[in-house]
């Protein structure tokens, strides 16, 4: 059950520093700029509703949405993917079962197309999570899964390039942490294969490796699709800790085609050159004198402190659960930081044009421990969760970039809610709420969706739930 009890601590992890650490060092803040938002008005809710307030008017019902979302159930020995809609929750759909080893879960995430999921799943004679996990492509219409790679990290969500064309794992080698993609087949690619013909893997390469005394972590993070650029987490090991954030490109399976083309039209170009050249001296003296191939003499592999294209510090603590905005400008993120005494978790935000980094503040946004930033997905504002403690306790807070006014979700009656997933349309966020006081005694979890104008509409109950993605309602 140890795989399970991990999955289960998942989000604790994410917010108590010293479990972060300790994972972290087993398996896988800093202040920036001056600039910080300008303080707002008085903070006020988005509905007058409070808990125990008695109304005569009940709220109406929630406004529809042309989305549905999909997200994995835990079971035993296979997780169950469903299909729901956040605006009238009993309209629920399973769409597939995902196997793994009895007592862990999978690792989901849905293509920018909507019509495939990658997972990573722990196989039956897998004993490391770190490094045992293997990952599967499942074809939504079809229905078929395909293996893509294996030895990688499970708890590593896949990352999509932007076009469909690669995917982004995490490896963790005996002494090495590194990055992989997998150029995955077009579907025209096979249209002449034989039927008998086993399909081949895809290919993988390996671009980014560090050795563990200089990093502890990998995180691939998000795409610029304009830029074809992948961002990624690197957390330092050895005495120069902290964390930072890098850039690598070409990131989306066009900009790696476009590049691979053209070099290997260069070394086609360059023997080209040199079988004419050779061609040339043979036709007018002979045989020519072959030229010595030079021999390099060896030279040590360095292993700087910062590898890579990293380009922006992020705090000299391990941040953690990274959200990067819909137009991959800003980045939020949880740094442990010391308020009033008490040792809590506090948003960041990092300017990734002008390399700038500030805490998140403004008035009416609680001072305390704060849960799993989210951006909207206007990208004009981040929601942020809260513990059951102070004023507004358990709401999840909207915070304007701009100096507006911060508003809060409707909260459970009791305990708190946790950010999952806003919906593309931004009129439902998917959270895990908990009925109880604190992290160590949280309580079991509950899959809730709040809609905009207040109403909070909870999912069957159920086992542990991860998020997968949003598609469109046909």
């Amino acid at each position: 059950m140890r795989l399970r009890i991990e999955r289960r601590r998942w989000w604790r992890q994410a917010l108590a520093a010293g479990a972060l650490l300790a994972a972290l060092l087993a398996a896988c803040g800093g202040d920036g700029a001056d600039a910080t938002p300008t303080p707002s008005a008085t903070p006020s809710t988005v509905t007058a509703v409070l808990p125990g307030t008695t109304t005569a008017t009940p709220l109406p019902p929630p406004e529809p949405t042309s989305y549905r979302f999909l997200y994995s159930e835990f079971g035993m020995e296979e997780d169950t993917i469903w299909s729901i809609d956040p605006a009238d929750p009993s309209d629920r759909v399973e769409v597939a079962k995902a196997p793994h080893k009895p007592g862990s879960a999978v690792a989901p995430a849905l293509s920018p197309d909507g019509k495939k999921i990658a997972y990573n799943a722990m196989p039956e004679l897998g004993i490391d999570s770190s490094r045992d996990a293997e990952t599967y492509i499942l074809d939504l219409e079809s229905g078929e899964t395909a293996l893509v790679a294996q030895g990688v990290d499970l708890l590593t969500v896949p990352r999509w390039a932007p076009d469909g064309g690669l995917l982004f794992l995490r490896r963790n080698l005996e002494e090495e942490v590194t990055v992989i993609l997998v150029e995955l087949s077009k579907p025209d690619e096979h249209e002449d294969a034989k039927p008998e013909e086993e399909e081949k893997p895809p290919p993988i390469r390996t671009v980014l490796r560090q050795h563990v005394s200089d990093v502890l972590i990998y995180v691939p993070l998000g795409f610029d699709a304009e830029e074809a650029t992948m961002y990624f987490i690197q957390v330092q090991g050895g005495t120069e800790g902290g964390t930072y954030l890098g850039r690598y490109a070409p990131a989306t399976g066009e900009a790696v085609a476009t590049a691979t083309a053209e070099a290997e039209a260069t070394a086609t170009a360059e023997a080209l050159v040199t079988a004419t050249a050779e061609a040339r001296a043979t036709a007018i003296g002979g045989t020519p004198t072959p030229t010595p191939t030079p021999v390099a003499s060896p030279t040590p592999t360095p292993r700087p402190a910062l590898t890579g294209s990293v380009f922006l510090f992020l705090s000299d603590q391990i941040a953690y659960d990274y959200s990067l905005s819909p137009d991959s400008s800003r980045l939020v993120f949880l740094v442990p930081s010391l308020v009033e005494g008490e040792f809590v978790f506090r948003t960041h935000i990092a300017d990734i044009k002008t390399e700038q980094v500030s805490p998140l503040s403004a008035e009416g946004l609680p001072a305390g421990q704060h849960l799993r930033p989210l951006w909207h997905p206007d990208g004009d504002k981040v929601s942020v969760g809260q513990l059951p403690a102070g004023p507004n306790a358990g709401r999840v807070a909207l915070v304007p970039l701009d100096g507006g006014e911060v508003t809060f979700l409707p909260p459970p009656d009791k305990g708190f809610d946790i950010p999952l997933s806003w919906s593309p349309d931004g009129k439902f966020l998917a959270v895990k709420s908990f009925p109880g006081e604190s992290l160590a005694n949280s309580g079991p979890e509950r899959l809730v969706f709040v809609a905009q104008g207040g109403q909070r509409l909870p999912a069957p109950e159920g086992a542990e739930t991860q998020p997968v993605g949003w598609v469109g309602a046909e």
